[in-house]
């Protein structure tokens, strides 16, 4: 995804003599919203921080390595910046510019380098809209030199940042309209994404949201989207057996149903599969983690009774359970939660 240059804070930092707990600290204390951008030989991210929080991460491992989001790439880039000869660069912007693009980095893509030469851009658009689409568009000169994005939701252009090569990204929804008619008439290429796991980047006052100031609903999808992922992965290797830990996951969410509608698998709201947690959904954060944690031990003492003779595959996967746990206690304590699994797993 093409990032936005926010206006210069700092830049070239030099890991080497910056503590960046401190920096992060100091950010948080102003109320600093923006990027940080960390870079290395051959890995990279950058940290969004809106209001002085952390609200999610992207992080490229190196040559031909997986991309990082979420939680994932946030532990990633504060472990790597307390290595040596990396470089820092801190960009301002405005809280809801970081939102919109932090929002949108979960994505896959629907259509790469379409050509204005072959392609209606109108009818595109007009398409998007009918689908009520959710994403963003990258935009590109004929020669690949990146030009903009446009993100898009529910069908409607929403927002937009223009790429400068003198100074910062120019954001503005008044812009879209001469920025597609400059893009057709120039020529231009452009890819189409969805996002996924999409959070709304404008609230009504007083709504309840997965998006409030703290640990964030997005962060807690993630969050809980690499431990189930981890714990799935575990469970089908000891059981040796590929699907085993869905089929049981998904018996705890029709069982805690009752208590929490919106896992009923049949209310369309929550639904994990292949490694992915797609949550739309209107439940307060703590309910949410709560949920997902019951469901999650429910499944586990479900799958334990399956291995009462081998005591060591049972202790293995206990290990392995509590070990994905372990990262994310702090953030999921944040919201009065108990994430112990032990006395579950007697």
């Amino acid at each position: 995804m093409i990032l936005p240059k926010g206006k210069a804070r700092h830049q070239d930092l030099m890991t080497s003599y910056t503590d960046v707990s401190d920096l992060l600290s100091t950010l948080k204390s102003e109320g600093f919203s923006g990027t940080v951008e960390i870079e290395f030989p051959e890995r990279k991210g950058v940290l969004f921080i809106d209001s002085g929080e952390i609200i999610n991460g992207e992080a490229e491992t190196g040559v031909g390595s997986k991309r990082l989001i979420g939680s994932e790439a946030i532990h990633y880039l504060l472990a790597l910046s307390k290595q040596k000869d990396g470089v820092l660069n801190l960009y301002q912007l405005l809280p809801e510019q970081v939102a919109v693009v932090a929002s949108s980095l979960n994505h896959e893509i629907l259509f790469k380098e379409l050509s204005t030469d072959f392609t209606r851009l109108d009818r595109l658009i007009m398409k998007l809209k009918e689908e009520k689409h959710n994403g963003f568009m990258e935009v590109f000169t004929k020669d690949h030199q990146p030009l903009g994005v446009v993100f898009i939701q529910e069908g409607e252009p929403i927002e937009m940042f223009a790429v400068s090569t003198s100074g910062p990204s120019v954001f503005g929804r008044k812009l879209i309209p001469t920025f597609v008619e400059n893009a057709v008439k120039e020529g231009a290429t452009f890819n189409v994404y969805r996002t996924l796991n999409k959070t709304p980047v404008k609230e009504e006052a007083g709504q309840k949201s997965l998006t409030e100031k703290g640990v964030d609903g997005e962060e807690i999808v993630l969050i809980f989207q690499e431990i189930l992922s981890k714990v799935e992965n575990s469970v089908d290797g000891i059981f040796q057996q590929k699907g085993k830990f869905l089929l049981a996951f998904k018996k705890s969410l029709l069982e805690k149903a009752d208590k929490y509608s919106f896992l009923d698998p049949f209310s369309n709201e929550f639904e994990y599969r292949k490694g992915k947690v797609r949550f739309t959904g209107d439940a307060e954060k703590k309910d949410l983690a709560r949920g997902i944690l019951e469901c999650l031990r429910a499944t586990l003492v479900q799958l334990l009774r399956e291995l009462p003779k081998n005591k060591a595959l049972s202790l293995g996967l206990k290990d392995e359970i509590e070990s994905s746990l372990n990262p994310h206690q702090e953030i999921v304590k944040q919201l009065g939660i108990d994430t112990t699994l032990s006395p579950f797993l007697q």
